[in-house]
Parts: C-alpha cells; structure tokens; sequence
C-alpha cells in the first residue's frame, strides 16, 4: 500500500474518533458552555451556588455520581443538562437554581477547535433550508459551505482533493449530502463538518449557530395538577399538562397501549405493546389528546412507518412516524435522561394514561398520577417483588395499594421532574396485578437504552 493512502486511511480513522480534549480553566464559556471548567461559582442575581454533592436547600439528582463527565467538582458553575448555558443550584431556599455570570468566549476558529466536547441530547430535524441548528444539527440542511477556518467545502460527491467513500450521497442518501453544504452525516457531537479543499485538512467543522428553538423538550405550556395518587386512583389531568402524551392504536382505532413523544418523528413504547407479526403500517399515534375518544381540535393521528424492538429483548421499542409531528402547545417531546442515570429512592415521579381505571373516577380521559421510586434492593425484597426485576427495571409505586398503572397504561412514561423540565425516567412496563398492596408497578429503566435510542434516531 502506499504511503499517501496509510495516510489517508489513518485521516479517516481520526474523523471517527473525536480528538480527546482536555478541560482549561476559563472564565468564559463556548458554545452552551458543556466543556465549561472555571471556577466561577455566583449566578447572574449574584447568588452563591450550592455544592452539586450537596442537597441542601435544594434536593436533586445533579450529582457528580450521576453525571461522572460533566465536571461537576465542589459548587462551580457548570451545564451537565444541554441548557443554553451555565448554572447552578442556589443557597438561597427560595432560588432553585439559575444561570451563572458568565461571558461567552470569543469564538475564533482556534477557540471552537479546542474547546472541550461534551455529549449533548439526540438532535431533531431543523426546518427546511434554515442557517442555523438544532442541537447537534443532524438535521441541518442551509447552505453554509465554508469550515471555521474559512476554507471552502469539497464536494460530497466529489474525490478531489480528498479520496473518500464514508460519507457520498449515494452511501447516506438521507443525509442530505448535497453540493458542498456542511452537514453531519455522522452524528459527531461537535456539529456539522465537511471535507475540505485544503490537500493538507482532510476535514473540519463548520461554524453554524444554533437556532432560537420553537420548543423546549419536558416543559408542558400547562402546568400540571401533579396529584397525590397513582393512575387507578389518581386524578384526571388538566387537558394537555402532558403533551408528549401519546396513545397508540391499531387499525380498529381503539386505545390499547400509551407511549411517549421523543421528537417530532419518535415515539417510545413498551415492545410487549406491538405484535411481531404485524407491521408498521397496523399501527397509527395519537398525539394532542386529553379525551380517549381523541375528537379535539389539537389531535394529531399520525401513522407509524418503522418499527424498532431493542436488540437484547428489553420491553422497549421505538416508533418513527410517517411525518414530524407539529410541535404545537399540546403537543411537546419529554426529555431522554442521560445514559445510565439512576434515578434516586424517594423521588417523585409522574404517569399518565388512558388505562383502566377499576372503577375510579375520569375514565375516558387522561389521568396522572404521583408515586415515588423504590430502589430495586428494596423493591427486590421477598414481601415485595421477590427479585423479579432488573438493573435495568425500576420500580416505583405506593406499598399500601390502591393506586397503580394498569392495563392499557402499558408503555406509556414515567416522567421525573429535575431542575426545570420533564425527564422520561421509565416506561410502563409489568406489575403483580394491579394496585395490589406491596406490589409496586415495574418500568423499563430508559437511561439504560439512551445509546440505543439515539442511534437508532441517528441511523434512520
């Protein structure tokens, strides 16, 4: 093999791989400010932060164990959730947290070059033509076709001056590899790139602004009842307080299983849900909806076009939706969790469904209901589940009964609040009867699957 082409081969492998970064201090921030590793540690009101391993005054789940690569070191300002910039926790009881004083950096070509890469949450698709991103711009498709350094793009299509066959509009025909526009085909977390005409750069990554978002995942524009109960016996939802909300049904249009809006074209189910023998095309979401019978002006009926049961037999599956859906006031996507994130015993969390209801009152219309996570030691005990679930289950429930999800709530969220929105923690996913004393509903644990719900989003 020639040398030009070990070189070449040994340039791509380097694409794949991000360059491993290493945090500076600073007093300024890139981007959202991810890689952010000062030591400022006051916020905007000039409020002292609270320490991330502490949960006084406020209790969380930001913390350092949780979160082991955002830097979250003694009370310095950081941004561990994607938000648009640094913060924290306060020390001020009635300040839960807010945004750190801090000045974005002057981003240089050099700058944005070193700045330190962080993961950020799964992108969604941008509107057409748009000259700028949404999270890591995936969806990109404007027409920007110059790198940070001001260098022109190579051509997708083209092998001068840069031989490649990864990334060509025939070998990611969605990816919209036209011309010699940046874009991210790959994935990378760094943002839209593309192949340079400089012989001496094989790549670099283009300088494109995120959009002013239309929406924010997790926070619904009505503000949830958040009653004391659980489904069975918990309290009908004030309409559209949970706007990823989703029922699914068969062609028969009857609600049978609930499910969760991701991102305009996602949904998260219970894999029990769908029948192997079925395809896509048996099934259609209901989005938008506070009545079952699903008649309001805010309804979305959406078919599904691919189905995806995760590899390992786990009771999750996702759902790609024929087309986007609108995001509109009742209609909203819940926030994934980090990956592997353990939700902590005793906190609060929320489902919601069309279920049965035993009897109870708000049948026909969207109930929720509050219960609090049992660690699975305790959960696994012999009163209890006897060691029926998973590490990567959890259970969450009200010991003493009479409250629980139940049939036709399977695959439907559970949702934690953190900070400032909605997080889907679980889905619905088994339990020892229903609302039975000391047998507390079981979820898939949906942190476990992150990885493979985004390359799953990424891929197709």
């Amino acid at each position: 093999m020639e040398h030009k082409e070990v070189v070449f081969l040994l340039l791509l492998f380097l694409k794949s791989v991000p360059p491993e970064q290493t945090p500076v201090a600073q007093d300024c921030y890139h981007g959202n400010g991810q890689g952010y590793r000062g030591t400022s540690s006051t916020t905007v009101t000039g409020r002292k932060c609270q320490s991330w391993s502490s949960m006084i005054p406020h209790r969380h789940q930001k913390t350092p164990e949780s979160y082991p690569n955002a830097g979250l070191t003694m009370n310095y300002c950081r941004n561990p959730d994607a938000d648009k910039s640094p913060w924290c926790y306060t020390t001020d009881p009635r300040v839960r947290w807010e945004f750190c004083n801090l000045k974005k950096c002057s981003e240089t070509s050099e700058q944005v070059a070193n700045a330190p890469a962080a993961p950020q949450a799964p992108s969604v698709e941008n509107p057409p033509e748009a000259d700028c991103m949404l999270g890591i711009g995936k969806g990109y498709r404007g027409k920007k076709a110059t790198t940070v350094a001001g260098v022109p793009c190579q051509e997708w299509a083209a092998q001068e001056p840069h031989r490649h066959g990864i990334f060509t509009p025939e070998t990611n025909p969605r990816a919209g590899l036209e011309k010699n526009y940046c874009r991210n085909p790959d994935g990378d977390v760094n943002g839209p790139w593309c192949y340079t005409t400089n012989p001496r750069k094989l790549f670099d990554y283009c300088d494109i602004p995120q959009c002013e978002s239309s929406f924010d995942c997790g926070k619904p524009k009505v503000e949830p009842k958040k009653c004391p109960a659980r489904v069975v016996g918990g309290c009908v939802a004030t309409p559209h307080s949970w706007p990823w909300q989703v029922s699914l049904r068969r062609r028969s249009r009857e609600h049978f299983c609930g499910g969760t809006l991701i991102s305009p074209e996602w949904v998260l189910t219970a894999a029990h849900c769908l029948d192997s023998i079925l395809g896509p095309s048996f099934y259609t979401v209901i989005l938008g909806a506070h009545y079952e019978m699903a008649r309001e002006a805010s309804v979305q009926e959406i078919p599904v076009s691919r189905l995806f049961l995760e590899p390992s037999r786990a009771d999750i599956a996702l759902l790609k939706l024929s087309s986007p859906a609108v995001i509109t006031d009742e209609v909203i996507p819940a926030c994934l969790p980090s990956p592997n994130y353990v939700v902590a015993d005793k906190t609060v969390c929320y489902i919601t469904g069309w279920g049965e209801t035993q009897g109870t009152f708000g049948v026909g219309r969207l109930k929720e209901a509050r219960l609090p996570v049992i660690e699975n030691k305790v959960c696994n005990r012999y009163e209890y589940l006897n060691g029926r679930v998973k590490s990567t289950e959890l259970c969450a429930g009200d010991l003493a009964g009479g409250t629980d999800s139940c049939q036709g709530d399977s695959g439907g969220p559970l949702v934690c609040f953190e900070k400032d929105k909605y997080i889907l923690q679980g889905v619905t996913s088994w339990g020892l009867g229903c609302a039975r004393p000391n047998k507390p509903g079981v979820y898939v644990r949906v942190s476990t699957y992150v990885p493979w719900i985004e390359e799953t989003m990424r891929r197709y």
